[in-house]
């Protein structure tokens, strides 16, 4: 059976081991895709960086793999494929070296960059608080909040939204079939319905394993203008997306905390490497400091100014003196981005 451009380009993208970069790779080493789909076995072998392993699996997955039944399948699901061939591609996934191939959506892709919200999937009660005021503020001001359906962080920025009435995207790491988690299907389903979508570029072979969960973070970040870090340990996965925004150029975002809160380790370092340190929803779209008139911070400042040490603010302010440090680490990055600027 002869298959259009896009539907060898979903097949492709079927094959275990084939990716975005062996996709290129076929495409220009056989003219097209559908060459490379017949191409016998000793003109695979001659294609750089297709070995004998991807070659076997290859041969293994293509009787099994009907690209129009895959179409019929997301249709069911009452989603659609949309490759890098179609119009409906979002332009600024293409920023990404090897943007994804192929996604399937459920719902409305937004036409512009959103916002993503991302962080700890075990946020302790401050971290949620937070969450909910900035990405609340975000979904006042229009903007479309973009997350990957996870729990923790994830869930309530996607909640957070659709109480404000506010378009959000999911982006997961399985396919449509077996949504991960799957205590959250009611979740994506009330996103749909509420004019956002949600999106993976798993098709329905893949299974889902912990390394697709890396991949989809690089959906997130190109699907956004910045990244908020709400709260992120040493080891958080949002860290993985905040990387991504530092190598596509977008701003990163990150909420400070107390300095030995295992849940903020993540969140400072990543302000040490630059990322914009934000203490008011505000200053997600101002990317300026927002110097509040009274209250701890400025009593804090006040005092330092003053020339008094944090064991005499500690103690006039009655604080504990890890509150305090917390506090002037933040001052002293503030005053070193004004003057970098």
């Amino acid at each position: 059976m002869k298959w259009s451009s896009r539907q060898y380009f979903i097949a492709l993208n079927m094959v275990p081991g084939i990716g975005g970069r062996r996709l290129q790779v076929l495409e220009k080493h056989f003219g097209s895709l559908a060459n490379a789909w017949h191409a016998p076995r000793e003109e695979l072998f001659k294609v750089k960086g297709i070995g004998q392993k991807i070659i076997e699996g290859f041969e293994r997955a293509k009787p099994n793999i009907c690209p129009i039944k895959e179409e019929e399948w997301a249709r069911r699901l009452n989603a659609r494929i949309i490759t890098l061939y179609d119009d409906e591609y979002p332009g600024f996934l293409r920023r990404l070296v090897v943007p994804p191939p192929v996604l399937y959506v459920a719902g409305r892709l937004a036409t512009e960059e959103g916002i993503a919200v991302v962080g700890s999937r075990r946020p302790s009660a401050r971290g949620i608080t937070h969450c909910k005021a900035f990405t609340g503020y975000l979904a006042k001001q229009g903007q479309v909040i973009v997350s990957g359906l996870a729990r923790g962080i994830d869930f309530y920025a996607h909640m957070e939204a659709l109480e404000r009435n506010a378009p959000t995207i999911a982006v997961v790491g399985s396919n449509f079939g077996n949504l991960y988690p799957s205590d959250h299907k009611n979740l994506a389903r009330r996103i749909v319905q509420n004019k956002g979508a949600v999106v993976t570029e798993f098709s329905s072979r893949c299974s889902t394993v912990p390394g697709n969960f890396p991949r989809r973070n690089r959906i997130i970040a190109g699907l956004s203008k910045g990244v908020l870090v709400v709260q992120a340990g040493l080891k958080s996965g949002a860290l993985g997306t905040a990387d991504w925004a530092l190598e596509l150029g977008i701003e990163v975002w990150s909420i400070p905390g107390e300095i030995h809160d295992p849940l903020k380790v993540g969140n400072h370092n990543l302000i040490k490497q630059g990322a914009f340190l934000v203490t008011d929803p505000q200053e997600l779209l101002t990317n300026e400091p927002i110097i509040e008139k009274g209250g701890f911070a400025q009593s804090v400042e006040s005092l330092f100014e003053a020339g008094c040490h944090a064991n005499e603010i500690a103690a006039r302010l009655n604080l504990p003196i890890s509150q305090v440090l917390a506090e002037l680490s933040i001052l002293q990055v503030e005053l070193k981005r004004k003057v970098s600027r």
